[in-house]
């Protein structure tokens, strides 16, 4: 009688630890995308807010949405995993260099990643918070660049710096977010606002807009960078 007693208390003692887990995955908090944190965002003004995404070795973001229209670049080739929420996980393989834009115009995504053991999920996501031109611009064009792609909120561009040609330059443009996606160190300079960086593999810059820039290869052999310029 004493272990028919036992057993049933053990019995109800592993349900109630189920349903604890069960309760506790169901009721995991939805965070705003730039409220996850892993998620950091790093610069926000009137037009854009740049948030570095950053996940290590296993770990795993928070469920978090993604409302605002954005433009992304992921910077590491991994193969992780992704839920969406109320959805089975997923595999999806990040391509480092590869960027895109969402709208989300028909609705935002909910959803939450795991990094797989000893690699890194990195990305970019530059929300954009409002339009540059509040009325179009007929004499806008594009850069005389390779495009990655092209909507009506941003446009990407991919730039290939080396020892022959080390160096581009532009002026009069819109705002510019600058992701040095892979190789040495490049230096971005706005004379006319008294503004010099150098931004090294995985980081960014902010280019101001309307004023000259110019983009040169610090050192070494050759820089790979994507551009997203604001419409």
């Amino acid at each position: 009688m004493l272990s028919h007693k036992k057993t049933l208390i053990a019995f109800i003692a592993i349900k109630i630890l189920c349903f604890s887990c069960i309760t506790k995955s169901f009721t995991q908090q939805i965070v705003p995308v730039r409220e996850e944190p892993r998620h950091v965002p790093v610069l926000t003004n009137k037009y854009i807010r740049v948030i570095d995404a950053e996940i290590k070795d296993g770990d795993s973001s928070l469920f978090h949405v993604h409302e605002t229209p954005s433009a992304f670049v992921f910077l590491t080739d991994v193969v992780y995993d992704n839920q969406v929420l109320n959805m089975p996980w997923q595999k999806v393989t990040s391509k480092k260099g590869y960027s895109w834009y969402a709208s989300y115009e028909t609705g935002g995504v909910t959803h939450r990643v795991v990094a797989p053991k000893n690699n890194r999920i990195h990305a970019f996501d530059i929300e954009l918070l409002s339009k540059y031109s509040i009325v179009e611009n007929p004499n806008w064009k594009p850069m005389p660049f390779d495009t990655t792609f092209t909507s009506n909120r941003c446009i990407g561009y991919k730039i290939q710096l080396t020892k022959e040609k080390p160096m581009i330059q532009f002026s009069g443009r819109n705002p510019i977010i600058a992701i040095l996606v892979n190789g040495e160190e490049v230096t971005i300079n706005q004379p006319d606002t008294k503004v010099q960086i150098g931004i090294k593999e995985e980081e960014f810059g902010y280019i101001r807009p309307k004023f000259g820039c110019t983009m040169k290869l610090k050192k070494g052999e050759s820089a790979e960078l994507v551009l997203f310029e604001i419409k």
